[in-house]
């Protein structure tokens, strides 16, 4: 997919370009930090197993990165994140305001580029999927600071926050290739059991990264008040848990060194690689919706695509 995935690639940033530069240029900064554009992939790919029509895609494909980028820019407003892939964030940059209206522009610009794709199925899933979103987004919020949270809530934020577009990128190739409907539904599910994955794969990262890795500071989750599965995992330990009640209260924000303190008791526990194994299950799952697959060569691109979400930089 690297020839199709390069054109949709070189179409964003020329798109961006050509964008007002009060909006483009905040924007044109967040693709040049990179980004794995796993999305666009996940479109084409799903594509391949039926009628691939590039003329089509393309525009698809720009629609979720547009997407991804749009929340991306929002998530770190009300985060209040500082840096982004190494880089800045467009808050940080030029403040909350400034960066609501870009995101909503880059949203504005998804639904355009879906809209010529020529299906109206295509823009209701991806409409249904930034509802989900912005959904999860407003319940997360809600239990800020809540330490307590268990693994049911945290699945279900994370089914909201990662593995909705990735579900809906599958659904949108297949929609357009005109796949049928039982493969069509094996790759929605490949999605999501990818974006499960790939999410805790993420939070493990948090704990067990390093800044330079991943672009941004270690347990900025639990800075910004969100407990996560390795955190979780790590309470069901009572030793553990009483360490870690001396640190966390619910509704309470944590200074730097009751960050850090936090992460060296959960890293010592070896429940981040708990949590990765389970990243590692449903990457599994995932792999498992891809075997119905007749083309070998996409088959073989979604197994290594979930091998490589939970392998990443650990």
């Amino acid at each position: 997919m690297a020839r199709d995935l390069a054109d949709v690639e070189a179409a964003l940033r020329d798109g961006i370009r050509h964008d007002p530069d009060e909006v483009g240029a905040p924007m044109a900064d967040l693709f040049a930090a990179g980004g794995k554009r796993v999305r666009p992939a996940l479109v084409l790919l799903s594509a391949r197993c039926g009628s691939y029509d590039q003329a089509r895609l393309t525009p698809a494909a720009m629609a979720v990165e547009l997407t991804h980028a749009a929340t991306l820019v929002h998530d770190d407003v009300i985060d209040r994140s500082a840096m982004r892939r190494g880089r800045p964030t467009v808050a940080a940059s030029l403040g909350d305001e400034p960066a609501i209206v870009i995101g909503d522009f880059y949203f504005a610009k998804a639904y355009e580029h879906a809209a010529r794709t020529q299906s109206t199925e295509v823009v209701g899933i991806l409409a249904r999927a930034v509802m989900e979103i912005c959904a999860g987004e407003v319940r997360q919020q809600a239990i800020r600071y809540r330490y307590s949270t268990g693994v049911d809530e945290y699945m279900q934020r994370i089914e909201s926050k990662t593995a909705t577009l990735l579900a809906a990128s599958c659904d949108i190739g297949a929609a357009l290739a005109g796949v049928p409907s039982g493969l069509r539904s094996a790759l929605h599910e490949y999605g999501r059991m990818l974006g499960l994955a790939f999410q805790i794969a993420d939070d493990v990262l948090d704990y067990l990264g390093s800044e330079g890795e991943i672009g941004k500071p270690i347990g900025k989750d639990i800075t910004e008040g969100f407990a996560t599965l390795p955190l979780m995992l790590a309470m069901e330990d009572e030793s553990i848990a009483h360490q870690l009640d001396t640190v966390l209260q619910d509704g309470r924000e944590l200074n730097e060194q009751e960050v850090m303190a936090v992460v060296d008791i959960v890293r010592r526990s070896g429940a981040p690689q708990r949590a990765l194994e389970r990243a590692r299950q449903y990457g599994s799952a995932a792999s498992r919706q891809a075997d119905g697959i007749a083309a070998v060569d996409v088959r073989d691109a979604l197994t290594a695509l979930a091998g490589y979400v939970v392998s990443r930089k650990l």
